[in-house]
């Protein structure tokens, strides 16, 4: 689906822990495992593509992706509050791929109507994708960057204080994890490396998975380093494996093309957003909902989110995360998520800059339909 920068393929030298490239392999590395092959024909049928088949005043169906943790965290506020269905929605439980890159194939596939992507990845897939069916942004829930880096407790790393370019050249000749091919987390590595003065090749990219398996292939050494993809991920990340937090991209150390990001777009499929407009803007006031329950009920907010996207493990990182989102992102949202043209210029040039996209690929007119304007 993605090209790299030179035009060839997206694995660049990006490998499995083990070196071999099987056709399951290669699979899992598209994000596009055995089990989700055959489950997109059952999430089709089970809400994909649901808007406009009930009669008006009727609930319309509409298939949510989603993963626990903070970026996602509304998505667990409607689910828990009911908010979907006061906004005629019928979402009985949210649908879990394997990555972004996985959600965005069952976007396009039209087992998926919407989902909180990563901006770079959403734009990379809209260049990539065939109009009608190629995802569009709607709205922004965060105009920050999520992403850091967490290091082996085996590795000695610069100290807190030290450069961004320091901080990130202590990653040559490291085996470094990121989510999967083309990820969100893959492309800031790249960036990353990038602004440092640094190659893609000078680390060993290895595709790893979500967070869950970032953890046990840190405590096994079989990673040295993993690229993170939530505020909440890289504390909890540190606090399992007892690593060190070698930077978060969102310090004011950070060079600005690096930490100016606003990585958090919400995304749903072109057609959905031209023919069904209203379901699309009732999505949009369910996390609306959220987010006025989250500033009013901050006590309430830390349980949910440490129980829905934390395993119970982390009520003070929790807590701290509630009081960053309300005082620190929050205030910088536009109405309803509105997605300012400066923003999506912003990131479409990082885009380009990734490789992800090519020259003109991208057009806030053609991105962002006329609703979703700020």
């Amino acid at each position: 689906m993605f090209e790299s920068q030179n035009g060839g393929s997206p694995l660049g030298v990006l490998r499995t822990l083990d070196n071999g490239v099987s056709r399951r392999s290669m699979l899992k590395y598209l994000g596009l495992g055995t089990a989700a092959l055959g489950s997109v024909p059952l999430l089709a049928g089970c809400g994909g593509s649901g808007a406009g088949t009930a009669s008006a005043g009727q609930a319309q169906k509409f298939s949510v992706a989603s993963f626990p943790g903070d970026a996602y965290f509304f998505d667990a506020v409607n689910l828990a509050n009911k908010d979907y269905a006061n906004h005629k929605l019928e979402v009985p439980k949210h649908v879990s791929p394997q990555s972004g890159v996985q959600s965005f194939q069952l976007m396009v596939a039209g087992a998926v109507d919407g989902y909180a992507a990563d901006t770079g990845l959403l734009m990379a897939t809209h260049a990539n994708s065939s109009k009608g069916k190629r995802p569009v942004l709607v709205g922004f829930r965060a105009v920050e960057t999520t992403y850091g880096i967490v290091g082996s407790k085996d590795v000695t790393w610069p100290s807190a204080d030290a450069s961004f370019e320091e901080k990130i050249r202590s990653l040559k000749g490291k085996k470094i994890g990121v989510t999967s091919v083309g990820s969100g987390g893959d492309l800031q590595l790249k960036l990353a490396l990038e602004t440092a003065g640094m190659k893609y090749d000078d680390v060993t990219a290895l595709a790893v998975g979500p967070s869950a398996q970032a953890i046990p292939n840190l405590k096994a050494g079989r990673i040295d380093a993993y690229v993170t993809v939530q505020w909440t991920s890289t504390r909890f990340i540190a606090q399992e494996t007892g690593g060190t937090i070698v930077i978060d991209f969102a310090e004011a150390s950070v060079p600005d093309k690096m930490r100016n990001q606003a990585v958090l777009a919400i995304a749903v499929r072109e057609e959905m957003a031209q023919q069904h407009p209203e379901v699309v803007q009732n999505w949009l006031a369910a996390q609306d909902d959220a987010r006025q329950w989250i500033k009013n009920n901050k006590a309430a907010a830390a349980e949910l989110l440490n129980s829905s996207g934390l395993g119970g493990k982390a009520p003070d990182i929790a807590t701290a995360y509630i009081e960053h989102y309300v005082t620190e992102v929050e205030p910088k949202l536009q109405p309803m998520f509105k997605a300012p043209r400066e923003t999506v210029e912003h990131m479409a040039e990082l885009a380009l800059r990734f490789g992800s996209v090519k020259k003109g690929a991208i057009t806030y007119e053609q991105l962002v339909p006329d609703f979703a304007r700020a």
